[in-house]
């Protein structure tokens, strides 16, 4: 669940002055997002309309020029915030967002479960249609394999936060097991790349887009499936995982598949 708090006045003002006059006269608070560097402000214009503001400085710039250019390529193949604004300088990098209208999966208390279960089966089975061949962004294995080695090296793996099949293992252990797991040939179809329920935005029981584009790119189906198909059973149960893979056209679903890219993604 996302949760927010006053923002710094200092940090609204040199904001307010990169983004003038797209921000005068808005009320700003933070929200509590993930395990990623770069911050998010949730922006409440006067007319009542919302936006996300995400920034960052460094190396997690790079995030936030990544979700920029996912999000506006995926704009017109698929559903998903529109980009209002967005400001690279040698400080910070910013991009403003319209925010979608209402609750993402996990929190769509007034939906359907199996209904919401369905649709997100539906949505990914969508994404997966579009042509790889349009994707200019790549996200394959031996790719991925690189920054979870980088950040493994940098010290940037949290072994606390893996996995109750991998608590207590060492993240160096885990990355080996990569190589001795390594799956066959990629089903390669264009994938959001983090599609737990969070990243799903649903109206009641409607589906209304993805959030978090920034992994947004070629890979193996079993990138999303793994993942939905982890955090689904996790909120949902057992039962509507396994109606998640008949919806989405699986019944048989690739279990080795499944397990590595939940170890790939403990390192991200």
């Amino acid at each position: 669940m996302l949760r927010s708090r006053a923002v710094a006045l200092d940090e609204v003002s040199e904001l307010k002055n990169l983004l003038s006059p797209l921000l005068d006269e808005c009320t700003f608070e933070e929200v509590e997002y993930g395990q990623s560097d770069a911050r998010v402000i949730r922006v409440l214009f006067p007319d009542r309309n919302t936006a996300y503001l995400k920034y960052a400085s460094g190396s997690s710039a790079q995030e936030i020029l990544q979700e920029h250019q996912r999000t506006r390529w995926l704009r017109t193949r698929a559903l998903v915030p529109e980009v209002i604004s967005y400001v690279s300088t040698s400080t910070v990098t910013i991009l403003l967002t319209k925010a979608l209208i209402g609750h993402n999966a996990a929190d769509a208390a007034d939906a359907d479960p199996v209904i919401v279960v369905a649709e997100m089966a539906r949505a990914l089975r969508d994404l997966h249609s579009i042509s790889p061949d349009d994707c200019p962004f790549d996200e394959r294995l031996h790719l991925r394999l690189k920054l979870a080695s980088g950040r493994l090296e940098a010290g940037l793996v949290d072994e606390e936060d893996f996995d109750h099949a991998r608590q207590g293992m060492l993240a160096r252990d885990v990355y080996e097991q990569l190589f001795i797991q390594m799956p066959g040939a990629e089903q390669l179809v264009v994938t959001h790349g983090d599609a737990c329920p969070e990243n799903f935005i649903f109206q009641g029981n409607a589906f209304v887009g993805f959030i978090d584009c920034g992994r947004v790119g070629l890979a193996d189906k079993y990138q999303d499936l793994a993942l939905a198909s982890r955090n689904i059973d996790a909120v949902f149960g057992p039962e509507l995982t396994n109606q998640f893979f008949i919806e989405y056209g699986e019944p048989n679903p690739n279990i080795a598949k499944i397990e590595y890219y939940r170890i790939l993604d403990e390192f991200f």
